[in-house]
């Protein structure tokens, strides 16, 4: 950064200007703090620019363009003006260097590194073409290194691959050295595949230091581009297959980003026999689909340290991901890591900017109390939000404690004198669900109320509760205005499986931790999402358990499996996986699927029996499943009937009623009030509560251990939502429940076998059985 010139202003559209980071031909990238505190780069039309219509055009489609962008690889853009007298847009600010920096400062990367670097750049682009549009100047400096990943910037020549306004022919656009042939020859069109050449020129400067066309004269540049064949002498083995075929001349056989990043973020080994190993293949891949979700542990299970939470210490292996810092050479992680110190330097915003009146920041000599003055808060919070700038995230500060009961804050009112740190809760409180997030409510503030019970306690902890009602359209803004109050360090929920779809955008967007208890949809651990974690096993997972039951326990030697459709991808992905789980064993299974329009289910029970099915499984939810129980109790049906945690719910008792009895419900949740290990739990919840604790209940309790421990783990400077996920993602806990474990790529569940339960339905009743076994008893 370069400081300012006696020409540039101080402030600019609410930001207080700290620097310069870069000029070009148009304007000026200034480092600026907004008006909350945050770090931005602020780029700036120069005034005699902003008088010419093309230059605003093009300035005016960079910001939408930048504002359709979601993707975490991206730089997201935090605000912007184009109709300003001189247009600005701000974006993240990235304490991080380009790709050209790092690379000259310390030469080439690791192929782990590239390999990294070529697949969450290619997933940008992905998005970015998704979306209609082509970037046209995918180059070295237009990379930034961050310790969770690279970001993709600069969307000033963007464009819809048929729009030619801002070129015609003969003229380039994009840098020399790292455009596609189409692009030399001054093609007035450049599609997807362009970018997908640019990057392929990245990968390899990245690998040797050097563009793969040469340098030199512009002309001579230009023709070995369209003409010669690349220099990828250097590039490591891993990649230089994936490299070259990027480096097509013929557009047609480059692969596409999203083929790129598939290739790029290939996967681990075919899966062994050993049934545990065998839960990576829950479900067939289709050709455009990812790695199995869940990572499946060996014979070794989470470290048992219970109650205390443990840093994983296998080392990372050299092709880490976003996520663990490992991805960077150590000089480049050191590098990031002394310019995000740097900001701990920088000038805060002014007081009046902001209220603070009731924030504290602990002093040097006392680390946990009160103590600094407003004028240290905001120097250090503007450092902070440095920090946490390379995951997009912001400082969170200190606010006073929420009141008590079951309102807005936790039910033991926490000390004042100690700073203080707020978990979210979003739920359904409303709904349908209702039920299940008042249970989650209340395990989470059990955990809040004993933590700051303790008089070893070091900071104070409160809880913010947000209803969505379990609509998704009320998701986002439920999530937007717990991401608001930046004293939620980290969020539990939320209740529903389309309710977590469509909040988690926002809360990656923000770097804050959503830790999942009670939705199950697969597609939750392939979104690519940095900070969600999910602390149940998938939908996926329970058709092993299922399996185990009924050929096992239940001694079944046909199977029947009624694929509900009015469950969707709900029942999709239970009777599909039990259906390939039976055959990949040899094991006879009659599979029907029931429209969603079909009430009667005779013709389907009439399909199983003609079939030899002498147990069935049902793939879907309660109110459904209560229709073949009476059908199957009307044909004196003798043999097993079973299903999964969608008909865990008591309607289906009330709907089915005497045909209920007997089902088998494998579910991945515990009864609190009678399991023995949850004892103590059970009995400190009937005294908080006046209540049996419920289902979902001691599972949110885990989780909320979980991140109170891990941020008690953390030093008070580090203490932020980019570095709480982090954290998250490479602990472990032993809860009540089940062991709690996360795989740092994607925040998916590490299986081990714990956390799923068995219940029957008995005297009009769901009795809780215990741990379900996941093995074929022999």
């Amino acid at each position: 950064m370069e400081p300012l010139r006696t020409s540039d202003p101080a402030r600019l559209a609410g930001h207080r200007l700290l620097g310069r980071l870069g000029a070009g031909g148009m304007g000026v990238v200034y480092l600026g703090r907004s008006a909350g505190g945050t770090l931005v780069a602020l780029k700036v039309i120069q005034a005699e620019y902003a008088e010419d219509p093309g230059f605003r055009e093009r300035f005016r489609r960079e910001a939408d363009t930048a504002r359709r962008m979601t993707s975490p690889w991206v730089a997201p853009l935090v605000d912007a003006d184009p109709e300003a007298e001189q247009p600005w847009l701000a974006t993240a600010f990235v304490p991080g260097p380009s790709l050209a920096e790092a690379v000259a400062a310390h030469g080439p990367l690791p192929a782990g590194t590239l390999r990294v670097l070529g697949a969450r750049l290619a997933e940008a682009l992905r998005e970015l073409h998704a979306a209609g549009l082509v970037h046209r100047d995918v180059k070295p400096g237009n990379v930034l290194l961050a310790l969770d990943g690279p970001r993709l910037i600069d969307f000033g020549v963007a464009r819809d691959p048929e729009d030619t306004s801002l070129t015609s022919t003969g003229v380039v656009v994009g840098t020399p050295g790292f455009l596609s042939p189409e692009q030399a020859r001054g093609a007035r069109e450049s599609g997807p595949a362009g970018d997908v050449f640019s990057l392929g020129c990245v990968l390899a400067y990245a690998a040797t230091g050097r563009p793969p066309f040469g340098t030199g004269a512009l002309d001579a540049l230009l023709y070995r581009t369209a003409h010669d064949a690349p220099d990828l002498e250097g590039v490591p083995r891993e990649i230089a297959q994936v490299v070259g075929g990027c480096l097509e001349k013929d557009p047609e056989r480059r692969p596409t980003a999203e083929a790129l990043a598939r290739s790029l973020s290939a996967a681990a080994p075919a899966s062994p026999p050993d049934p545990r190993e065998a839960l990576r293949a829950v479900r067939p891949e289709a050709a455009d689909g990812p790695a199995a979700p869940h990572p499946v542990p060996g014979d070794t299970a989470p470290e048992d340290t219970a109650p205390e939470t443990t840093a994983r210490e296998d080392a990372a292996p050299e092709d880490a991901v976003p996520g663990d810092e490992a991805w960077l050479p150590e000089p480049l992680v050191r590098l990031i890591a002394e310019r995000s110190a740097a900001g701990l330097a920088l000038p805060g915003i002014d007081d009046t900017e902001i209220d603070a009146s009731d924030a504290t920041v602990p002093s040097p000599a006392a680390p946990e109390g009160r103590g600094a003055g407003r004028r240290r808060f905001l120097l250090l919070a503007g450092g902070a939000a440095a920090v946490a700038a390379a995951g997009g995230g912001a400082l969170a500060v200190w606010g006073t404690p929420f009141g008590g009961g079951e309102g807005s804050g936790s039910g033991s009112a926490p000390d004042d004198s100690l700073p203080l740190y707020t978990i979210g809760l979003h739920a359904d409180l409303s709904g349908d669900q209702k039920a299940v997030g008042r249970a989650q409510e209340r395990g989470l503030r059990l955990a809040v109320d004993e933590f700051n019970a303790r008089k070893d306690a070091r900071f104070a902890l409160a809880v913010k509760t947000a209803d969505d009602g379990g609509d998704p359209a009320r998701a986002p803004e439920v999530a937007k205005r717990l991401v608001a109050d930046r004293t939620v360090l980290a969020v539990v929920g939320p209740t529903t499986d389309t309710t977590a779809l469509a909040s988690m955008a926002t809360y990656d967007a923000a770097s804050l931790p959503l830790i999942a208890v009670s939705p199950g949809a697969t597609v939750l651990d392939v979104t690519g999402s940095r900070s969600f974690l999910h602390a149940r096993v998938t939908d996926t997972i329970l058709p092993f358990y299922l399996n185990a039951y009924l050929r096992g326990t239940a001694k079944s030697r046909t199977i029947g499996i009624v694929d509900d459709r009015a469950s969707d991808t709900y029942g999709w992905e239970i009777s599909s996986t039990l259906n390939r789980i039976l055959r990949d064993a040899r094991q006879p299974v009659v599979p029907k699927v029931v429209s969603a329009l079909r009430t009667d289910f005779a013709p389907t029970l009439d399909a199983l029996l003609d079939g030899g099915a002498d147990s069935v499984v049902f793939a879907g939810y309660h109110d459904r499943a209560a229709l073949l129980a009476r059908e199957l109790t009307r044909r004196d049906f003798p043999g097993a009937r079973a299903a999964a945690q969608g008909v865990l719910d008591a309607r289906f008792l009330s709907a089915a009623g005497d045909a209920a009895e007997g089902w088998a419900i494998l579910a991945p949740v515990m009864d609190a009030a009678t399991a023995p290990e949850a004892k103590a739990f059970a009995a400190a919840h009937r005294k908080r509560f006046d209540a049996e604790p419920e289902r979902y209940s001691v599972e949110t309790y885990d989780v909320a251990q979980l991140v109170l421990r891990t941020l008690g783990s953390l030093a008070v400077g580090r203490r932020t939502r980019p570095l709480l996920t982090t954290a998250l993602r490479a602990a472990t806990y032993k809860g009540i429940s089940r062991n709690l474990a996360f795989d740092r790529t994607t925040g998916a569940l590490v299986v081990d076998g714990s956390g799923i339960y068995l219940w029957k339905v008995t005297g009009g009743r769901f009795a809780y059985q215990g741990v379900a076994p996941y093995q074929v008893s022999t």
